[in-house]
């Protein structure tokens, strides 16, 4: 008996590529984050703008930095997370109907979050919070259950997001007056931790192997001294800022220390020798906003010439976004079975987030000397180049997103 499914049946065709689209957890939730990676972003801009409000319970900055921290870069979180496990456990992919639920969570979230307001910021709260716990049970059984015990750190990142998301909803349900602004800051920086973490772990390799198939046999490893000392500066920077108080100094020299450290760390990584590579380059300038955030927040804590927005848009516009950005290129192409090279459209999309983040980080440190209305055209440009470079990548990898593997 014949049980293909017929290629000329309109109806067939739709359902394999449902099939497809659900094979792998990159699939759906790097399409969703790419979609997400505008669409909250115009949605702010409309606002800051004058023309518009957001929805919920939430004040405005503060759904704009929810959505997307929990709303982008978990979608993205997830695509990875759910295609890295099966590698580090030897496991099957997460497919089929468990990773349609999971998606359906996110999706859920989401519209809660922006039409759920008639129905209470308590229920809002209870369908968005499902998100990143689910997450967690996915991956948590394969490490525990393959012993993959350097990973588990990442269900430690996790819980810490949850907890930060939790902080947001207890002041949007009048449950605490004032502890949204800190959830907030806590998921920034739970997801800075996991980028430095990630970021470490593999861009050394991915450069080492560029460089390998130009012939060029380089050192690019990170010693283990290295790598906890980074690790260290970093948690030291986080827990200073965020529980410093009035005191500042001690914030601003652990901040310091903690973008010295991650340039020290960079410069083994053979950063000029992989300029011409766009989808390497890519991640070493993700990197890179890493050390500028952290600059700036020690700038921003040991003097008032520096605003504090500068460095937290260099931490999450431009490292979180760059970051994620060449994750999702580099990892859908790879794992659909292409080559792993970054098109025309892919490299525009990595200059515009880039270029959107220099914008936007740069309106707040010479907002005194913009003429008029220049610092809200400022802003508004930066977030029209970040949006925009999402929406590429969108359009670029939407059918290898939904094609079978080459």
């Amino acid at each position: 008996m014949n049980t293909s499914i017929p290629t000329n049946d309109p109806d067939n065709n739709e359902v394999k590529t449902l099939f497809i689209f659900l094979s792998a957890g990159f699939r759906p939730f790097f399409l969703f984050a790419g979609i997400y990676g505008a669409v909250p972003l115009l949605a702010w801009l409309w606002v800051f703008l004058g023309d518009g409000s957001t929805p919920g319970n939430f004040a405005p900055s503060y759904w704009h930095g929810h959505e997307m921290i929990f709303g982008f870069v978990i979608a993205a979180a997830a695509g990875f997370l759910l295609t890295a496990v099966p590698n580090w456990t030897g496991s099957d992919p997460f497919s089929g109907w468990p990773l349609a639920i999971l998606v359906l969570i996110w999706v859920s979230g989401r519209m809660a979050m922006w039409f759920g307001a008639s129905l209470g910021p308590h229920f809002v709260a209870g369908v968005d919070l499902l998100m990143i716990p689910a997450l967690a049970i996915y991956i948590g059984r394969r490490l525990v259950a393959h012993k993959v015990r350097r990973n588990y750190i990442v269900l430690g990142v996790l819980g810490l997001l949850f907890m930060s998301n939790l902080m947001m909803h207890l002041e949007a349900t009048g449950t605490y007056g004032d502890s949204a602004r800190f959830g907030l800051d806590l998921g920034m920086y739970g997801v800075v931790i996991l980028v430095t973490l990630i970021s470490g772990r593999v861009i050394p390799g991915f450069t080492a192997n560029a460089l390998r198939r130009q012939g060029v046999e380089v050192e690019t490893g990170t010693p283990e001294s290295v790598t906890k000392a980074v690790m260290l500066c970093v948690i030291l920077a986080v827990l200073s800022d965020l529980f410093a108080g009035e005191s500042r100094l001690v914030a601003g020299i652990f901040a310091a220390f903690a973008s010295l450290a991650l340039l020290i760390r960079m410069g083994r990584w053979k950063t000029r020798l992989v300029l011409g590579d766009p989808i390497v380059w890519v991640l070493h300038a993700g990197h890179l906003w890493l050390v500028m955030g952290f600059a700036l927040l020690a700038a921003a804590n040991l003097s008032d010439a520096v605003e504090r927005g500068a460095a937290v848009h260099a931490l999450t516009a431009g490292a979180m976004g760059t970051m994620v950005l060449a994750m999702m290129s580099r990892v859908a192409l790879g794992h659909s079975g292409r080559e792993i090279l970054a098109s025309p459209a892919t490299v525009a999309a990595y200059w515009m987030v880039i270029m959107g983040s220099f914008f936007r980080v740069s309106a707040p440190l010479v907002q005194v000397q913009l003429p008029g209305d220049s610092f809200s055209i400022l802003i508004g440009a930066a977030g029209l180049l970040w949006a925009g470079g999402y929406m590429i990548f969108t359009v670029a990898f939407w059918p290898i997103l939904i094609k079978p593997r080459l």
